[in-house]
């Protein structure tokens, strides 16, 4: 029985050494990726966790910039944005998701620059009519 014991607490510290697949990287001030602690700029899988264990984001980094489809997660572990990004930009179809996983927004992007459809642009340029100074009875 001792020796289940012993082996069972070996396995437990073991367990808890192995780290997980989360890269060291941080953005420089040139925007760039790089590995921490290095000086070349990295490629591989760009995979972060929330100080909580969950997923925070994953996707690809080429040549020190995001490339292909990302994820971001709220720390609860709900979907945040989902999109792509081309050449470190975002680009294409990004949807953004509140807290319970309920979608919030859906944009497009065109090299890293929002698109703004036509309706909502008008909506900004349309003045708002002003309130009238007239009594109820008056605009009969």
């Amino acid at each position: 029985m001792k020796w289940i014991v012993v082996i069972l607490a070996i396995l437990a510290v073991l367990f808890l050494q192995i780290r997980r697949d989360e890269v060291g990287v941080k953005r420089g001030s040139d925007g760039l990726y790089y590995k921490e602690g290095e000086s070349v700029v990295y490629t591989g899988d760009g995979l972060v966790y929330h100080p909580n264990g969950n997923k925070a984001q994953q996707g690809q980094i080429i040549d020190g910039k995001p490339t292909g489809a990302w994820k971001q997660w709220h720390s609860n572990g709900q979907i945040h944005w989902e999109g792509s990004y081309k050449d470190g930009n975002r680009d294409g179809i990004w949807i953004k998701y509140d807290e319970s996983g309920e979608k919030e927004e859906e944009a497009a992007w065109v090299e890293g620059v929002k698109q703004v459809s036509d309706d909502s642009a008008k909506k900004k340029e349309e003045p708002k009519t002003p309130p009238s100074t007239k009594p109820a009875e008056e605009l009969k």
